[in-house]
């Protein structure tokens, strides 16, 4: 591997409040094979006097405007060196163990080209909140490519958590800037032509929840409908399993729960000291059953 073994991206626009503790979280591990970029389309918030203290400690930052996240991820890209890259939102944060087990999953598995660790989830406090647990959670290529990580069907798959090959984003020529909201859940459907999504049974990285904030919340329906114009060409699900979603929620967390794929996933195992790929069948869900009603009664 090259001397930056893994290189991070973060995006920022008037993010003051948060980018402090997700540079932290980055740059915290004290990781010597990093490489930290931050993308900033001219933040008038305060975000560029946070940049500024921490302008040591990140390879490469940017100041100009740009036309919104996906643009400023893929100019960043072009200045990635590492071997393995990701993007880091500005709001969410890393775990401090995640670029040491990355390292060494990408090293001892050179047939791993993309990887996600197990959902978890912080508040606006930064409080983490929930760590999935369904351990080992099965990612089927197919169901990866034909767009069926949807909250009709199995959910969406947390962004933050991901760790993939340079060569693989290579292969599949980045985002495509034609998307405005959903560039991320269209590029996971290219990556799953060419590699299996790998499940590690840590989590790497936290989500954090800003309910009327978050461009997620804010434009759903543009989200939603931006997602379908992706799925508009590609398979559909069974008639079953469509059938399902359109009762509601609980038959949708049913669904995923019984839905049970062969898959490999990323495990430590103590015997071995050492983590292991393994195989087995595992559910879609990323929650237990118990758990999946008890997020369900607090909507």
């Amino acid at each position: 591997m090259s001397n930056k073994c893994i290189s991070v991206i973060t995006t920022s626009f008037n993010c003051s409040q948060y980018i402090e503790n997700t540079i932290q979280s980055v740059i915290g591990q004290d990781y010597p094979a990093l490489q930290y970029i931050v993308v900033d389309a001219l933040s008038t918030d305060g975000t560029a006097d946070v940049l500024q203290r921490y302008k040591d400690s990140i390879d490469i930052i940017i100041r100009e405007a740009d036309e919104g996240m996906y643009h400023g991820i893929q100019k960043g890209a072009g200045y990635v060196e590492g071997e393995i890259m990701a993007w880091l939102n500005a709001d969410d944060a890393y775990h401090p163990w995640t670029f040491s087990v990355v390292e060494n999953i990408f090293k001892k598995f050179p047939e791993v080209e993309w990887v996600i660790g197990q959902p978890s989830y912080m508040n606006q406090k930064g409080q983490c909140i929930k760590v999935s647990s369904n351990a080992g959670t099965a990612y089927p290529a197919k169901y990866v490519r034909n767009g069926w990580f949807r909250p009709q069907f199995a959910g969406y798959l947390q962004q933050e958590s991901m760790f993939w090959r340079k060569s693989l984003w290579d292969k599949v020529g980045g985002l495509n800037l034609n998307l405005q909201l959903a560039a991320d859940f269209e590029l996971w459907t290219r990556f799953a032509q060419y590699a299996e999504l790998y499940s590690v049974t840590t989590p790497m990285a936290s989500f954090r929840m800003r309910p009327g904030e978050q461009k997620s919340s804010i434009a759903a329906d543009r989200y939603h409908a931006e997602v379908m114009s992706v799925c508009q060409n590609l398979r559909s699900p069974g008639k079953l399993w469509r059938f399902a979603s359109k009762l509601g929620e609980i038959p949708r967390i049913l669904a995923r729960l019984l839905v049970w794929e062969k898959s490999n996933f990323i495990t430590f195992h103590p015997r071995a000291n050492d983590w292991i790929i393994d195989k087995a069948y595992r559910p879609l869900s990323r929650s237990s059953f118990p758990e999946a009603l008890l997020e369900y009664r607090k909507r």
